[in-house]
């Protein structure tokens, strides 16, 4: 899903709104319509932007509906408009867990108080290893694509990562220009605990 995203934003759609539509996209019904209540957004503690949603919207990705037509409680309620999101995952369900276990992981004690691009880019290198291994490599650029992290400001985000020992060390290969890492301990227990339910 973080792969559909850096191609259907543009890049000048921020971390924060990059993480606001990945929930939107795995919690979405069949129709597109879905419901972000206040507490999920109070745990994304990105609740009090609303010029992340102005930026989907404003890109065509989603449409906000008043509260007034989908009387729905506290929260925000909106239709996606790109039909594409909808064929990424094979069922409603899979995506939910899979959003639920996104927010896990980004709510956790180690990356809940980071900036949205440490967040999102920990959470794509945690989306990038195989269920039995705690080390990784993947592209810079598509890193940095996903994330929405330009190249000057990636390796000071996956340094801080090292700081909060969300990842234990990480490199760069000039020649294959891969980014290489390995979790830290903040994240090892949590991506053994959230991935293999």
């Amino acid at each position: 899903m973080l792969s559909y995203l850096a191609a259907a934003l543009p890049a000048e759609i921020g971390s924060a709104a990059r993480l606001v539509a990945l929930q939107c996209a795995l919690r979405a019904t069949a129709s597109g319509r879905l419901h972000l209540p206040a507490g999920l957004l109070r745990s994304l503690r990105l609740n009090q932007q609303p010029s992340l949603w102005q930026g989907l919207e404003q890109t065509g990705w989603l449409i906000l509906l008043p509260a007034r037509i989908t009387d729905a409680p506290c929260g925000v309620t909106a239709q996606l408009l790109d039909a594409a999101v909808l064929t990424q995952a094979p069922k409603r369900q899979d995506r939910a867990h899979a959003a639920d276990k996104a927010l896990r992981l980004i709510s956790c004690r180690a990356l809940r108080n980071l900036p949205a691009s440490d967040r999102l880019t920990a959470l794509a290198l945690v989306t990038h290893l195989s269920l039995c291994s705690v080390q990784g490599t993947i592209e810079a650029d598509r890193i940095g694509r996903v994330c929405a992290v330009p190249p000057g400001i990636l390796a000071a985000t996956l340094d801080r990562l090292v700081t909060a020992r969300v990842t234990d060390w990480w490199s760069y290969d000039q020649g294959a220009e891969d980014i290489a890492w390995a979790l830290g301990p903040a994240l090892v227990e949590q991506h053994a605990n959230v991935f293999a339910e």
